[in-house]
Formats: C-alpha cells, sequence, structure tokens
C-alpha cells in the first residue's frame, strides 16, 4: 500500500468524536466519511467528490492536521 493510500483504522467511537470534534469543513468531513466509512481510497474519495487527486491531497493533509490536533483530547477523555 503507498504512503498516500494509508489511513489508520479508527474505531466507531473515534469517528464519531473526530467527525464532531475535529472542526472538520465540508469536504474534509465527507473525506473523512468516504475514508473511515466506506474504506474508499484517495483516489475513489477524488473521483466521487469530483476533484483531482492533488484538491484531494490537500484536503486529506488539512484532515490529517485537525486530527492530530484533537487527538490528545480522545485521548484524554480514554483514560
Amino acid at each position: 500500500m503507498s504512503k498516500r493510500n494509508f489511513y489508520k483504522r479508527f474505531i466507531e467511537d473515534e469517528k464519531q468524536f473526530y467527525l464532531h470534534m475535529a472542526g472538520f469543513n465540508s469536504r474534509e468531513a465527507c473525506l473523512f466519511k468516504l475514508r473511515a466509512y466506506e474504506d474508499k481510497t484517495l483516489w475513489e474519495a477524488a473521483d466521487i467528490m469530483g476533484y483531482s487527486l492533488r484538491t484531494i491531497d490537500r484536503i486529506n493533509r488539512d484532515m490529517k492536521r485537525k486530527i492530530e490536533k484533537t487527538s490528545f483530547l480522545y485521548n484524554n477523555m480514554a483514560d
């Protein structure tokens, strides 16, 4: 699997947490749902969303930053 297409598998609690707490915009939320719930690749998501792969890469990068910024909140809740 290429690095570009790698993604973390989230448990359901994490999926719900990040959807509500990460502050995703509509494009990031759509991509997160496609990746986390439907196991779509970035290429498939680009096709479904009607964006170029370069745009999807940018959306994915921004989405991952938001997940990283809020992950400490989830980890503190889990403790």
